[in-house]
């Protein structure tokens, strides 16, 4: 038997949104399962491979084994096929994704069902940021609070429709950033003003994708909180991020954000990918930083698990 589980990258923050909601991104985790004698065996493809251990050390056995000791059950060790789609270090959830696939590891291992609530609990014991753990599991765009009881940390999660017409168009510098020090660049207190600024953009993305106020889009992405502190840290970011401030100097953007904690910048369109691609791209060669472009649209299926005899 043969079990193959997809869970989708995201993006989070969405400007003014931090640590608020996540969107689902048709980049995608695969991890296969196949049986062996012994423990686990990972063997990697695709981004950052040759950085990833191949050993139970690796984060997706660790979170399979880590959830079966607090469950009580036994697993076996099994080969792990990991093909990655998903750059690392650039804030698009791949640890999100790969907590969420070491879940669904020993689901698959242990035939012990999780409630929605239960999965989430588990997944925050290896990282908080719950606005890109919601999507991995759930796709599509979801707004998750993190909520304690009983002295447990789980997740309230509310998933919406995402306009099909809305594309992202995501520009990967060559350089990484890493979320532990950019959250560390955030200051620890913050100005009632600012505060009050991110609200309103924050509850106005919500508002405008429900009524359909595209035009509204590059208003919801303007931040106090988050970039002004973290796009100093990346060369041409800034650079990148001044879109937002000329859609209409560009057909079809409608707003452009930090993915994450960086350094990916994402745009989000209706039409002139390429172009809107290609500008993204030359800002960053400006600054002297090579970079990529990816066009994609939003999953919004979430995690799949198929299995086969």
């Amino acid at each position: 038997m043969v079990t193959e589980i997809t869970i989708p990258a995201s993006t989070s923050n969405l400007g003014a949104s931090f640590d608020v909601c996540g969107l689902a991104l048709s980049l995608y985790l695969r991890v296969t399962i196949e049986d062996r004698a012994g423990g686990f065996e990972v063997v990697p493809s695709g981004e950052g491979a040759d950085r990833l251990p191949r050993d139970e050390s690796n984060l997706i056995p660790r979170v399979a084994r880590s959830v079966a000791e607090l469950r009580g059950k036994k697993i076996p060790g099994v080969r792990l096929i990991v093909d990655s789609q998903i750059p690392l270090a650039r804030g698009l959830g791949s640890s999100s994704a790969a907590i969420i696939a070491g879940i669904s590891v020993y689901q698959t291992l242990s035939g012990d069902r999780l409630s929605e609530e239960e999965l989430f609990g588990y997944a925050l014991r290896f990282e908080d940021h719950g606005d890109n753990l919601a999507p991995s599991l759930l796709g599509g765009l979801v707004v998750a609070c993190v909520v304690e009881q009983l002295g447990q940390r789980s997740l309230v999660t509310v998933k919406r429709a995402w306009p099909e017409d809305v594309k992202i168009v995501l520009c990967i510098p060559e350089f990484e950033m890493d979320t532990s020090k950019m959250r560390g660049v955030l200051p620890k207190e913050v100005m009632l003003a600012d505060a009050v600024f991110n609200l309103q953009r924050a509850a106005l993305l919500q508002a405008l994708i429900a009524e359909r106020r595209l035009d509204l889009f590059s208003e919801a992405l303007r931040d106090r909180l988050h970039q002004p502190h973290r796009v100093p840290h990346g060369p041409g970011m800034g650079d990148v991020l001044k879109l937002n401030d000329q859609t209409r100097d560009y057909p079809g953007l409608l707003g452009v954000a930090m993915s994450g904690a960086g350094s990916t910048m994402i745009a989000f369109a209706t039409g002139n990918f390429h172009q809107i691609a290609a500008e993204m791209s030359y800002r960053f060669a400006t600054a002297g930083v090579r970079s990529r472009t990816l066009e994609m649209e939003v999953d919004n299926r979430g995690r799949k698990v198929d299995t086969s005899v």
